[in-house]
């Protein structure tokens, strides 16, 4: 009877030392911010392929988008950036894109709340030139599979962005005018920084998805000018249309609604 009753009373405190133990074992794992990307042309919802306008009303066709994430990081509200050493590459042939950064559970532990999103367009320098492609493996955005035609050879280096497409030379026209921009060298790295409307909170075990909508008309005619894409040809390293390019393109990302 007396080990009955014993074993009553600590049957609260197994209980108790359970969920503690289990608890700390989830607390464990990291947390994970997302951001998933949908495209328009000036304001207007659009995918790749479809015929949109540039501002002399030529119709344009955007044909492949492609272009990497770096460095997802997170401010908390003391005003601390917590870098996630994160890089995605983004498809945006299959409509949308989503870039995924990683943070600790013993980080979590301090910074939880957060209140603006920054990133970088593009492979940061340290990353970008003097690493063997083969040294990753298949599943990594660097590697020789992963990278997938971002592997800029001649320069042992990566295409930060690549779009491609054709338009025309007039309204009406047919659209054979082919464009490639290739922004690949480090001067032409840029970072995006977001304010949240809305603070965030990432929490152990959990993923917190954020929606960003980058506006590829922007990245053409936009905040430092516009480019006419039927004089762009190929444009790769620090070249007018580079350079204004990945200025336009630093402004064309916003939050969505």
């Amino acid at each position: 009877m007396e080990n009955s009753i014993l074993s009553k009373s600590l049957l609260p405190i197994v209980v108790v030392l359970i969920v503690f133990f289990a608890s700390g074992c989830r607390s464990k794992d990291p947390g994970w911010i997302n951001l998933h990307t949908t495209l328009s042309w000036h304001g207007t919802e659009m995918a790749i392929g479809d015929t949109v306008y540039d501002n002399l009303e030529r119709p344009v066709r955007p044909e492949k988008l492609y272009c990497y994430i770096s460095d997802i990081s997170l401010r908390d509200l003391d005003g601390v950036w917590i870098n996630t050493s994160s890089i995605s590459r983004l498809d945006f042939t299959v409509s949308s894109a989503e870039a995924l950064g990683e943070i600790n559970w013993d980080v979590l532990k301090k910074h939880h709340e957060f209140n603006a999103i920054r990133f970088g367009l593009g492979v940061p320098s340290e990353l970008n030139q003097g690493v063997d492609p083969a040294s990753y493996p298949n599943s990594h955005p660097l590697s020789v599979n992963g990278s997938a035609g971002m592997r800029w050879d001649m320069d042992n280096s990566y295409f930060f962005v690549k779009h491609e497409g054709k338009l025309a030379a007039e309204t009406g026209g047919v659209i054979d005018i082919p464009f490639a921009l290739h922004p690949a060298t480090d001067p032409l790295y840029r970072e995006i920084t977001l304010e949240l409307s809305n603070n965030i909170i990432i929490r152990s075990a959990e993923i917190e998805e954020v929606l960003l909508n980058l506006d590829l008309g922007l990245a053409i005619e936009g905040s430092y000018g516009d480019i006419d894409l039927s004089q762009v040809g190929h444009a790769m390293g620090e070249v007018p249309n580079a350079i204004m390019f990945v200025d336009n393109i630093t402004d064309a990302w916003s939050l969505k609604n």
